[in-house]
């Protein structure tokens, strides 16, 4: 008789919650990574112009350089707006940190549970293989005794 967990089911249901909670993990931080690269694109754009209005201004090209404030605050607004961003991603992926955490947790309480069941099992079987094998030895040695005697 092999041994049969009596929660296996409920094992398997956490493994799987477990799984769906990582694989939501993992896209929140392709979210986050993402948005980060965003930012840093923003700000080097935003380093280039600084260095073209530089050149600009050198060169006079007075309406070039008219056009760079706009162009500026537009660019800081926007990796501004992406930090925002990246902080709420941040909070969220917070949160499903603390869910894979329970979840962990959850599943790791079962495993406990088949573990004891496991090897209480294992210690039961032996327990009756022992006593089979102290039977068939008492059973041997009582053949062998009549032998002796006759």
């Amino acid at each position: 008789m092999a041994f049969v967990f009596r929660f296996q089911q409920i094992l398997q249901i956490c493994l799987h919650e477990e799984n769906e909670v990582k694989t939501r993990l993992a896209q929140k931080d392709g979210q986050i990574a993402g948005i980060k690269a965003e930012i840093k694109k923003f700000k080097d754009e935003y380093d280039q112009a600084l260095e073209q209005k530089i050149l600009d201004l050198q060169a006079g090209a007075m309406t070039k350089v008219q056009m760079y404030p706009a162009y500026l605050l537009r660019l800081q607004r926007a990796w501004e707006f992406n930090e925002e961003e990246l902080e709420r991603l941040e909070k969220q992926r917070q949160k499903i940190v603390d869910e894979l955490m329970v979840k962990r947790r959850s599943r790791m309480t079962y495993e406990k549970m088949r573990e004891k069941d496991e090897a209480a099992y294992t210690k039961e079987m032996l327990k009756k293989e022992q006593k089979k094998l102290d039977e068939y030895g008492n059973r041997i040695r009582k053949t062998a005794g009549d032998n002796d005697d006759a």
